[in-house]
């Protein structure tokens, strides 16, 4: 399948310094943070990254038991995924992108994933009932120390209301949250292709193919920012220790 995104294939020099790390979190269950789990995965695995998928859901294994319906459907690329119950084993993972598919909850767990990641994913439906929740817990993330600037709200499960999508767009950056333009929409056709392995941007119609993967490109152009955000970073410390640290990581490109 041709996407319509251009992530050259970059290498990590100097150990774990250009790796990224990509949590998808929130206290509610089923939002999407496995679907857009998948999703981020394998957009980056079709750009050739190495990815693995740590699940945190160590009671369903929600995208270890997908990952392993890939392979039984000969689905490519493969995309591993195991699961996880500390940052401090996927912090010694080799791969150069790491998603991490939180549980639904608000524990200790969450805050030591959200604090390691560069990258932060909201999920939520764009009813109150969904969007307030999902707030108090990016509120909840803020006031134990993790950066706002990490985190992006996505609506995920859209019904076909525009004005309900805005509605809740507009109540998000009141707030002062980032959040994504675009929306994925609850259709059959993401289920059918989640159930035999593949991602949301990976199913039999391009119509749906085409708005994950409008999805998964604003996500990872945010990525990429965190990026450019972190070489700067470790290029100041440099210059502060008056000391060579190395290249910086390479950086996606679009």
């Amino acid at each position: 399948m041709k996407a319509r995104f251009l992530v050259p294939k970059r290498k990590i020099s100097g150990g774990n310094m250009g790796r990224l790390i990509v949590s998808v979190l929130g206290p509610k269950g089923g939002v999407g943070k496995s679907t857009l789990s998948r999703l981020i995965a394998t957009a980056y695995a079709n750009s050739d990254w190495t990815v693995k998928i740590a699940d945190f859901n160590t009671k369903q294994k929600t995208s270890v038991n997908w990952a392993a319906r890939r392979i039984h459907q000969g689905v490519t690329p493969e995309i591993p995924a195991e699961a996880f119950c500390s940052m401090k084993k996927v912090m010694k993972e080799p791969y150069e992108l790491v998603v991490c598919d939180g549980r639904p909850d608000s524990d200790a767990t969450s805050l030591d994933i959200a604090k390691a990641a560069d990258v932060i994913i909201i999920p939520c439906g764009v009813s109150f009932d969904d969007l307030e929740p999902q707030v108090l817990f990016a509120n909840e993330l803020l006031n134990r120390g993790v950066n706002r600037n990490k985190i992006l709200f996505v609506f995920n499960k859209t019904a076909d209301s525009q004005v309900a999508i805005e509605d809740a767009r507009e109540y998000i950056t009141s707030v002062g949250y980032a959040v994504t333009q675009n929306d994925l929409a609850w259709k059959t056709g993401y289920q059918i292709a989640q159930n035999s392995g593949r991602s949301v941007m990976e199913t039999l119609y391009k119509t749906l193919n085409d708005r994950a993967i409008d999805l998964v490109n604003e996500i990872m152009k945010f990525g990429n920012d965190k990026l450019k955000e972190n070489a700067a970073s470790l290029n100041s410390s440099c210059q502060r220790r008056q000391k060579p640290f190395g290249k910086a990581p390479p950086l996606l490109k679009f």
